[in-house]
């Protein structure tokens, strides 16, 4: 670890003045200058941290100060922490931090202050000051061709009785195609979708340089770089098929289809800045995420939803609507069976999208960094469908009453009101998937980390 040369302080990166400074003596470095003086060959290929394990949820925290870490940024735990000291090999690049950890939790607090439906619990002053900065391993794919790229053509010619005849070519294209800037996490447990949804300006990192992560944790690569690389392959081919399908050349012979066989590929590791923000839930069982990019302050996070202030919204909204209809219109009990109906098949629809989601999610079906970790695992999953069932139940009582087709309306209210009640229930167990969709389960969590003082 860095310290002070002037009088062995602790050394911290300062986003706003883009300098490294001690909190001891108040002397300021250049971060792209060496600090101190190396003592060993490998010392300068690789950079030394303190990594803190969390003994209730196995998250590990890398820091690079002498400073004990108060809880866990992953699961809030006050618990010990054992901690150790580990070398890790430099990556090539870094994109140090450019906004600061107040820019980030103005954002945050936008977001939820904006949302009506949100426990009040993800607007707590004590909650959002948790958010910490964090630096994660990307690699970073470079992709080249450079050749003629023969492809097939097909336009239609002529008719002749019940036959269609078509002229097949074959097109021969001069490439010289570069790709740059395809990037993915190597944190198994930082989810692809924030990865993906918080993009990087690449043009902006600089050779890897220990000093910019002074005063920050850092997450360490455990997942393959070759991951990912079929996926970098594929939206490169895509981005071409795009490219060469829209020419005059592609057009003129009716070509279809474009690939090509990348022949220069390479890839390198750095290190990416984010703030990170872990929220247990009010039941204490699960954890909500807040991503905000430390480099251009984009935010994505899910957020939970409050049951009772979804169902008083709801219930407003529905007096606002009868209100509305019953000025202009009288609904008949077969009308009101007929609503009922369409509310059942809206919540089937919802419940078996989330039910598939959930699956997919617990499979690791969208985060190909948590399949290579859980390749061994075999583990079965049930498919959570008991809205979707309850749906189908309140659905089918109006529908049952339609078909007998009583005299007296009271069935048909009846079996409405019956039908609306089952909804409600449904709807309370959409509410629950949902927030169980936008967060993680606390035994799930083992590599993560935060700043204590950004």
């Amino acid at each position: 670890m860095i310290k002070c040369p002037n009088c062995g302080g602790e050394l911290k990166y300062n986003v706003n003045d883009k300098v490294v400074k001690c909190d001891h003596c108040g002397s300021t470095f250049n971060p792209d200058e060496q600090i101190a003086k190396t003592k060993t060959a490998e010392e300068n290929t690789g950079y030394q941290g303190k990594v803190y394990n969390c003994t209730q949820c196995g998250a590990n925290l890398m820091t690079f100060d002498e400073t004990a870490i108060t809880f866990c940024s992953y699961c809030g735990s006050q618990a010990m922490l054992e901690s150790k000291m580990i070398q890790q090999t430099n990556p090539d690049f870094i994109i140090p931090f450019t906004i600061d950890k107040d820019k980030c939790v103005k954002k945050f607090k936008d977001k939820v202050n904006k949302s009506v439906f949100v426990p009040n619990y993800m607007k707590s002053d004590l909650v959002v000051e948790k958010f910490r900065g964090i630096y994660i391993p990307y690699c970073i794919y470079k992709l080249g061709f450079k050749g003629v790229d023969k492809e097939k053509g097909e336009k239609y010619s002529h008719r002749s009785g019940d036959y269609q005849y078509y002229d097949q070519f074959s097109v021969e294209f001069n490439v010289d195609a570069k790709y740059e800037g395809f990037s993915y996490d190597l944190a198994s447990k930082f989810y692809d979708k924030y990865s993906e949804a918080i993009p990087f300006n690449e043009e902006e990192k600089k050779p890897f340089n220990a000093n910019y992560m002074l005063g920050y944790y850092a997450d360490a690569k455990d997942v393959d770089s070759n991951i990912y690389l079929n996926l970098a392959i594929e939206e490169a081919n895509a981005d071409y098929k795009k490219r060469l399908l829209a020419t005059k050349e592609a057009s003129q012979y009716g070509c279809s289809t474009a690939s090509i066989k990348f022949d220069n590929i390479d890839q390198k590791v750095g290190m990416f800045p984010l703030y990170f923000l872990a929220i247990r839930s009010k039941n204490q069982k699960n954890i909500n995420y807040a991503v905000v990019n430390g480099q251009t302050g984009e935010l994505v996070t899910e957020l939970p939803v409050s049951y009772t202030k979804y169902l008083i919204g709801s219930l407003i909204m529905s007096v606002i609507i009868f209100l509305l209809i019953n000025s202009f219109l009288v609904l008949t009990p077969h009308e009101v069976c007929f609503a009922a109906i369409i509310v059942a098949m809206i919540g089937m629809a919802i419940n078996y999208v989330q039910a598939h989601a959930l699956t997919k999610r617990e499979k690791n079906g969208d985060d190909l960094g948590l399949q290579f970790i859980n390749k061994g695992s075999t583990e079965k999953y049930k498919h959570p469908y008991f809205g979707f069932v309850i749906a189908v139940i309140s659905m089918l009582i109006p529908v049952l009453i339609l078909a007998m087709n009583p005299v007296h309306d009271y069935y048909y209210y009846g079996a409405s009101a019956i039908a609306l009640g089952l909804m409600l229930l449904n709807f309370y167990n959409i509410v629950k998937k949902h927030n169980e969709l936008v967060s993680t389960k606390l035994p799930q969590l083992e590599k993560r980390g935060g700043d204590e003082s950004a």
